[in-house]
């Protein structure tokens, strides 16, 4: 990757860490300033987001508010006892149904590089915890890979969390940049997961992202490597053809990758806010993922009707067990009590699972 931003702030008390030299090693920018807080920084450089811009300002600064927090999950619905660290904040894949459009709406692209101080928060955590199970990611406000050639944070976490018996951590991204990852060998608590969607709805509403067969070819190579994969379907989309772009797509995965392979599979179905929705008709223009049927859930948000939604998960869980098999951990993601019963007498998607990491 050839990262390259016209203007890079630099936050004055992380100016000398070894993280941020890392960074400015590998960038090549005609513009560096220091400030001593973000809200100080001219409201210019957070300008409204550009689906043009990929992102032309680097902020490098230290972690504001808890480092580890549980994810807010979604009023009304079963939430998967998730916890975030917000390691990058934003994200230049450009995806047309991306939620940090309407939650961000910047152009600017933060790394937090204050890494030993979220090592050690975490430490204390973890330690004080250690009868009970974390499943952390970085993947919330940004790619987890995307910056990864620039900041190698990829080896530093995984260095950490191999330490903690009590953890699971998860790599979430659409690229296919798992060259860090191959210089060392998995730990047994380490995850790397793909976001998967049918061809059609890579090209036309996933920008910036790898191929699907780019970031499947990479998920077998981290598997043959002793990694974990997890895949994400979300958010699925009713397009035409539906079954058979589907079946494309889990016939393809399962040339790839093992079943004995797989941590789990999340699936979730589109969803937005009134926000959202603005934003994707102002930045994606082009874009028909709107064209359909929704109807405003319990949490504001909006959803494909239930009975749809049930369709499209049960295509899905079908063919997962047709081309994988039935010993595969699936859950989904935000959905409603109403239809994970639903989903569950047929398809006993607890089966497999750990029950103490969902909750409503």
């Amino acid at each position: 990757m050839n990262y390259s931003f016209k203007n890079i702030f630099i936050e004055e008390n992380i100016i000398k860490s070894r993280y941020t030299d890392r960074i400015l090693d590998r960038i090549d920018s005609k513009s560096i300033e220091t400030f001593k807080h973000i809200e100080t920084l001219k409201e210019s450089y957070f300008r409204k987001f550009d689906p043009t811009d990929s992102s032309e300002t680097l902020i490098l600064s230290s972690t504001k508010g808890e480092i580890l927090r549980k994810c807010p999950g979604s009023n009304g619905h079963i939430c998967c006892n998730y916890f975030v660290i917000n390691l990058y904040i934003g994200c230049p894949i450009n995806c047309s149904y991306c939620v940090l459009q309407s939650y961000l709406n910047r152009s600017s692209i933060i790394i937090n590089v204050d890494i030993d101080n979220i090592f050690d928060k975490l430490d204390t955590v973890f330690k004080d915890n250690n009868n009970k199970k974390f499943r952390v990611g970085t993947g919330e406000l940004g790619d987890s890979l995307f910056y990864d050639p620039l900041t190698d944070f990829s080896l530093d976490f995984i260095d950490f969390f191999s330490k903690y018996s009590n953890t699971i951590f998860e790599f979430k991204t659409k690229t296919n940049f798992i060259d860090n990852l191959l210089k060392i060998d998995s730990p047994n608590n380490i995850v790397v997961s793909f976001s998967v969607n049918p061809t059609v709805v890579v090209k036309n509403e996933e920008l910036n992202a790898a191929s699907i067969e780019g970031r499947l070819a990479a998920a077998k190579t981290l598997a043959n490597h002793g990694y974990k994969i997890a895949l994400h379907f979300d958010p699925v989309v009713l397009i035409d053809n539906f079954y058979n772009e589907y079946e494309n797509l889990i016939k393809m995965i399962f040339l790839h990758i093992s079943p004995k392979d797989i941590a789990w599979i999340s699936i979730g179905t589109l969803r937005y806010s009134k926000e959202l929705k603005n934003m994707i008709e102002y930045n994606h223009p082009n874009s028909n993922i709107l064209y359909k049927e929704f109807v405003k859930s319990k949490d504001e948000k909006f959803r494909y009707f239930k009975p749809i939604r049930l369709e499209l998960y049960k295509i899905i869980l079908s063919l997962l067990l047709k081309f994988g098999d039935e010993n595969l951990v699936v859950y989904l993601c935000m959905e409603s009590i109403d239809v994970w019963k639903e989903l569950n007498s047929s398809f006993n998607l607890l089966k497999n699972s750990n029950k103490a990491l969902f909750s409503t």
